[in-house]
């Protein structure tokens, strides 16, 4: 997919060009796109390349979705490498397969900034992504919820994902100190909310003696709408700061439905845009570019709904600190054109 911006400059520069040339080619090369976050974090990062004090800096979007397949991904960067892009944001699909490639694209004086999915390449920037202390927050929430006992089941991610693992990580480490908590079992929905309700559904007709349910986010809304069509009682259930969650809890908090929300700081891909546009243009970068995480209780969600937003609008779509300043409804905007 190519996105070009109007109102900018017809020629690109390369990254070791003077610092006065102003308008870059950016290509975005995306593994794995099977979910409303992935599909968001595009939307923020055009939301953000579309601003008046950005947009003259980009002569146009290059983005590409490869989907599983470490393979495809290294076509599509070797692909955005022969194109004489400026820099490219990577999600990568392997922690250390896209490596060759980024030293390529190194080598060809490309800047590249790795967001959402870690690689261990230490030619590339590092935006922060959810992890560790991602999971530790969800499952501190849980764990509160259910006052430390209750049987729950787990919807993890994608298997042998490095997010998938830091997470798991994570609520792993807490979930070991608090001895009244015990897994009946463990699934991986993919990040996805269609598959998450199906396996759900099936974990309901396993278990009656569910007390809370954890999911690593992006599922949440699935576990809703399989109780619902259940007819089970609502237990506690953990997820990302999507609108709909945020709105299940406010329309079922009479009906029993507690949760525990954690920003996933859906403006990764706008930060790494930003750090490749500074690095550009000559400034000095960190490696690595730390970001910042919200939770939310049962009553911060309720008054964080908004039933004019996307049901799988993420929420935390900006952080100032970081210089990110997007609003829900700038990036809602880009997230419904994506549908």
């Amino acid at each position: 997919m190519v996105l070009s911006l109007p109102g900018v400059p017809a020629s690109a520069a390369s990254r070791t060009a003077a610092p006065s040339a102003k308008a870059w080619v950016i290509g975005v090369s995306n593994g794995y796109f099977g979910n409303t976050a992935r599909v968001e974090y595009e939307a923020e990062l055009k939301a953000y390349a579309a601003l008046p004090s950005v947009a003259p800096h980009i002569k146009k979007l290059i983005i590409n979705n490869a989907g599983t397949s470490v393979a495809a991904q290294i076509a599509a960067v070797d692909g955005m490498i022969a194109e004489h892009v400026n820099a490219i944001i990577l999600d990568s699909n392997s922690t250390t397969g896209l490596n060759p490639a980024i030293a390529a694209a190194h080598q060809a004086g490309i800047v590249v900034v790795a967001a959402n999915d870690i690689v261990t390449s230490k030619l590339a920037y590092h935006v922060e992504t959810v992890g560790n202390q991602f999971g530790q927050a969800m499952a501190k929430g849980l764990v509160s919820l259910l006052h430390g006992h209750g049987n729950i089941v787990v919807l993890r991610g994608i298997a042998g994902n490095a997010v998938d693992a830091a997470e798991a990580s994570g609520f792993n480490s807490v979930f070991a100190k608090n001895t009244g908590i015990h897994v009946l079992a463990t699934v991986y929905p993919q990040w996805d909310d269609a598959q998450a309700q199906t396996d759900m559904a099936s974990l309901l007709s396993r278990y009656n003696n569910i007390n809370g349910v954890f999911t690593e986010g992006g599922m949440e809304q699935g576990v809703v709408r399989a109780y619902l069509a259940a007819h089970r009682k609502f237990v506690p259930v953990t997820g990302t700061d999507e609108n709909g969650f945020a709105c299940q809890l406010k329309q079922y908090q009479s009906q029993g439905l507690e949760g525990v929300q954690v920003g996933t700081a859906i403006y990764a891909y706008a930060l790494a845009l930003k750090t490749a546009l500074a690095a550009l243009s000559g400034a000095k970068v960190p490696n690595f570019i730390p970001i910042h995480w919200t939770t939310w209780s049962t009553a911060q969600s309720i008054k964080n709904c908004n039933p004019k937003l996307s049901p799988g609008l993420f929420l935390q779509t900006a952080d100032p600190s970081d210089g990110i300043s997007l609003t829900p409804a700038q990036v809602d905007k880009y997230l419904s054109a994506a549908h």
